[in-house]
């Protein structure tokens, strides 16, 4: 068993490390991005020395010309990149140390809210082990029993009328001629006919017996209304007589000091909605910057980068320069060796680094896609209401074992959100009589409890055993 605090506490927190990966990930991105820039830097330089040695003095300045241009434009699409990458993961880490920050402020008031909530459950039964004796309280609650007593009966009576009525009413129903004359309002002051119509109407309401007929299916009809409306009226003496045990019962509240704790309540809980509310700014900072990322992460997204690097490949690739390496290769002189080698290390560090990168890239995405599951299940959570002082889960195991089933990327937001719903369950104030009210009912996040008058009542339809709070705070 665990609390709701707990659960989503424990949401909340695989959120934060996921987040914190990402991060990393994006840092790693970054230095990738810098060391694949400075290896390119290098290789061109080499080709540059290797034409530079090589070729004649008109070649060599067409194709050092034409590298130094690519290049530079590919240094500067890169570098764009990469301190946009670096801006980011500054951004990105900053914002989660805020949420990390506000999280703990967070888990802190909402402590220190239900421990205001217990502190007036725990007022409540001490008042109720002695407010029971008190004669004006004995005196309400025979009333407000007598009184839903009575609500009872008249509802049962009201209940069976409507029930004799569709019983008896049938045969009525059945007879047209009844019916008909009925319909037309034959015997009241509504009924309208012609001469002609008067005269006919007349001999079936005499064939039939209408007159008689007429006067038992009014009351057949009028007996349920007056019952349901009797009914109504007892009801609401109920609700009069509730309202008078409950002004005992929170004049007792109150002189045991309970206004304060009431007070301190609501600022608790005002302090956990500021909480929540600030946590909801830095994460909807945060999903600015997640659509940031993404396209970060897409080496498609930005075609100026691509185009760059292809003309620098193309540079690279000349078929001057290629033939330059191959010589250096076949006939190599002491200064030639030094530059193929160089040439040589860059493009096998250049396919680690992309190989390495491509693999940050899926990584991130995979991250990215796990975090959107938590997200999806902790605004469920909040949206179900589960976010209450009262809530309760019955097997945490379960949820914790599924919430780590989404960090390994085996299970969905709807697993979690499935066993959220089935193991959750709403708990009872704390009462001698066990009862299912409590003070203010449900609330959590940023709900304010209103101070209006009321206090601890009887349970049940007809008032039997316990004390509940009712609707107070």
């Amino acid at each position: 068993m665990i609390s709701a605090r707990e659960a989503l506490t424990s949401i909340e927190r695989a959120l934060q490390g996921v987040r914190k990966d990402e991060d990393r990930l994006l840092t790693m991105l970054a230095s990738s991005e810098a060391e694949a820039e400075r290896v390119r830097a290098g290789q061109a330089e080499a080709f540059r020395a290797l034409a530079r040695l090589r070729l004649d003095t008109l070649a060599r300045d067409e194709a050092v010309g034409q590298l130094d241009s690519a290049e530079r434009r590919a240094m500067e699409a890169l570098s764009r990149r990469r301190q946009s990458l670096d801006q980011a993961a500054r951004r990105r880490s900053d914002l989660t140390s805020s949420a990390d920050a506000i999280e703990e402020r967070r888990e802190a008031a909402a402590a220190a809210r239900d421990a205001a909530l217990a502190a007036i459950e725990d007022l409540t039964e001490q008042i109720e082990a002695t407010a029971a004796k008190d004669p004006a309280w004995q005196a309400a609650d025979a009333a407000a029993r007598e009184a839903e007593d009575k609500a009872v009966g008249a509802e049962e009576k009201a209940r069976q009328a409507a029930e004799d009525r569709e019983a008896k009413g049938k045969p009525y129903e059945a007879d047209p001629l009844f019916m008909y004359l009925w319909s037309r309002g034959y015997g009241t002051s509504a009924y309208r006919a012609s001469p002609i119509a008067r005269y006919f109407d007349g001999k079936v309401a005499r064939l039939i017996g209408f007159t008689g007929a007429r006067a038992n299916y009014f009351m057949l009809n009028e007996i349920p209304v007056r019952l349901a409306q009797h009914a109504e009226r007892q009801r609401s003496a109920v609700a009069e007589a509730e309202e008078q045990r409950e002004a005992v019962e929170r004049a007792a509240l109150e002189a045991a000091g309970v206004e304060a704790l009431e007070a301190d309540l609501e600022a608790r809980d005002a302090e956990l909605a500021a909480a929540v509310e600030d946590l909801e700014t830095v994460r909807a900072a945060l999903g600015g910057l997640d659509a940031e990322t993404r396209g970060l992460l897409d080496e498609t997204a930005d075609p100026g980068i691509k185009a760059a690097i292809d003309d620098l490949a193309t540079a690279i690739s000349r078929d001057d320069l290629r033939s330059l390496y191959r010589e250096a290769l076949d006939t190599p002189t002491p200064e030639d060796e030094t530059i193929v080698k160089s040439l040589q290390e860059a493009e096998r560090h250049l396919v680690r680094i992309t190989a390495q990168m491509e693999e940050v890239r899926a990584a991130a995405v995979d991250l990215a896609r796990k975090r959107t599951e938590l997200e999806r299940s902790e605004q469920n959570f909040r949206n179900s209401g589960y976010d209450n002082p009262y809530g309760e889960f019955v097997n945490g195991a379960i949820i914790g074992g599924i919430i780590q089933g989404i960090i390994r990327g085996a299970m969905s937001s709807r697993n979690l959100d499935d066993a959220l719903g089935k193991e959750y369950r709403k708990r009872p104030p704390r009462s001698s009589g066990g009862s299912s009210g409590g003070f203010g009912g449900g609330f959590g996040g940023g709900v304010r409890m209103p101070k209006s008058p009321g206090g601890f009542r009887t349970g049940g339809r007809s008032g039997g055993g316990g004390f509940r709070t009712g609707g107070s705070f």
